[in-house]
């Protein structure tokens, strides 16, 4: 079983669509709606975009991926997208507890248990849909 290769470089241009995205957001108020649902799209992006730079690296080890079990591949993938959503929560919470203004400013923090549930939810979403696309393209 191969998966097919990933190139960083695809890594690096969902990341930056994510941050033009999120500038634009901000720009166009987007985040002053009374539903916030382009947080969702960022974050689901973010758990592909992290699914992603996981396979990537797997594939990088010597063929490690290929001697890997798909259940174990997709749920190393699922359980590093979670951690890095974990961190992240935790970086806003700290960000808008320490600078406040600029948290508020650039919309980076999670006022409520919810948003933060559904922010990780969406990060899942997104590990979930790319491992499911890549394991349907591995090659045997």
């Amino acid at each position: 079983m191969t998966i097919q290769k990933l190139k960083l470089s695809h890594v690096i241009f969902l990341l930056l669509a994510m941050t033009a995205l999120h500038f634009i957001a901000n720009l166009t108020g987007l985040y002053k709606q009374p539903i916030i649902w382009i947080d969702k799209v960022l974050h689901v992006m973010a758990g592909i975009a992290i699914a992603m730079l996981w396979f990537w690296f797997l594939q990088r080890k010597d063929k490690l991926s290929d001697n890997i079990p798909k259940v174990i591949l997709v749920s190393s993938a699922i359980g590093s997208v979670l951690l890095v959503a974990f961190l992240w929560e935790v970086f806003e919470f700290a960000f808008w507890k320490g600078l406040p203004e600029y948290a508020n400013n650039l919309n980076l923090y999670s006022p409520t248990i919810f948003d933060v549930l559904s922010d990780i939810g969406s990060n899942l979403i997104g590990a979930i849909v790319f491992s499911w696309f890549a394991i349907k393209k591995t090659k045997i």
